[in-house]
């Protein structure tokens, strides 16, 4: 049975290859757009993560601060927070004289005046700004401590950046959606107004709706099957072309070019099935 659908809905496709075409050629440039938008966001999101990542919060210690009460704050931030790193006045102008890199100005200054300082490099569950901020308070409470910088406003930006970029590609996503079942509620329709007169006599005959509409929905799926391992393989090539110019970009991964394709095939068949409950009402005796 499984087999006469398939061959029903091949021989359909053959039958109407104009329509069938037309729909693959629809599909794929809508899918392209729609996939170079993920393939973006994927890039995006892949920099954003690495910039997240790299996030820390700079504690100042206080001059007074002894070996053992910074060894034993060490260890807390650790617990807490993540792993904590001790860096001294000596290495901190160090760092600093090789940023600025001028020598005069660097004698202008004189002694050093920058303090010892821990870097926390925050887990991932405090990467974001509502956390570092309360991290930031938490820390502020210890009594080594002189001050707390995490680069507030930098972080927040960050977040609704990425914040964004997830609304965007929701957004375009239901756009791609609809236009999916746009294309083949219409190319559907045209399929069964073409093959009106058998679908009357199957419907006569006692054929089910489901009978009748399984064809077309195989060929509804099997067309924005292709469409997918097309828009992939257009996306591939830009991919190509630009880490020519670029480099770091990278394509989706086998699962996500996997639910690539199965999000379309499934939208095709979410679309069929809505196109076909009302065209099989209108074309049945």
């Amino acid at each position: 049975m499984h087999i006469f659908f398939v061959r029903e809905a091949w021989r359909s496709f053959r039958h109407h290859r104009g329509l069938g075409m037309t729909a693959i050629f629809s599909l794929t440039a809508t899918l392209t757009l729609s996939g170079l938008f993920v393939l973006l966001s994927h890039n995006a999101d892949n920099a954003l993560r690495w910039v997240g990542d790299r996030r820390e919060m700079v504690i100042y210690l206080k001059d007074d601060v002894t070996d053992a009460r910074r060894a034993a704050l060490i260890e807390s931030l650790t617990r807490l927070y993540g792993t904590t790193t001790y860096v001294s006045k000596e290495q901190a102008w160090k760092e600093f004289s090789e940023q600025i890199g001028d020598a005069v100005l660097l004698e202008a200054v004189g002694t050093n005046p920058l303090p010892s300082s821990l870097r926390v490099r925050l887990r991932p569950e405090l990467l974001n700004a509502a956390a570092m901020e309360e991290a930031a308070k938490q820390v502020g409470q210890f009594a080594e401590v002189e001050d707390v910088r995490y680069g507030s406003e930098w972080v927040r930006r960050l977040d609704d950046l990425g914040a964004g970029l997830r609304r965007g590609t929701l957004a375009i996503g239901v756009l791609v959606a609809l236009a999916i079942v746009f294309v083949i509620y219409n190319t559907l329709r045209l399929t069964v107004l073409a093959r009106r007169q058998q679908v009357e006599i199957m419907s006569r005959l006692g054929a089910t709706d489901r009978f009748i509409a399984t064809p077309f929905v195989i060929e509804a799926m099997f067309e924005a099957g292709l469409a997918a391992v097309l828009a992939l393989g257009v996306l591939l090539t830009f991919k190509q072309a630009v880490s020519a110019q670029v480099t770091g970009v990278v394509f989706l991964p086998p699962l996500g070019s996997l639910a690539f394709l199965g999000v379309a095939v499934a939208l095709a068949w979410l679309a069929s099935l809505i196109a076909l409950s009302r065209v099989l009402r209108a074309v049945g005796p």
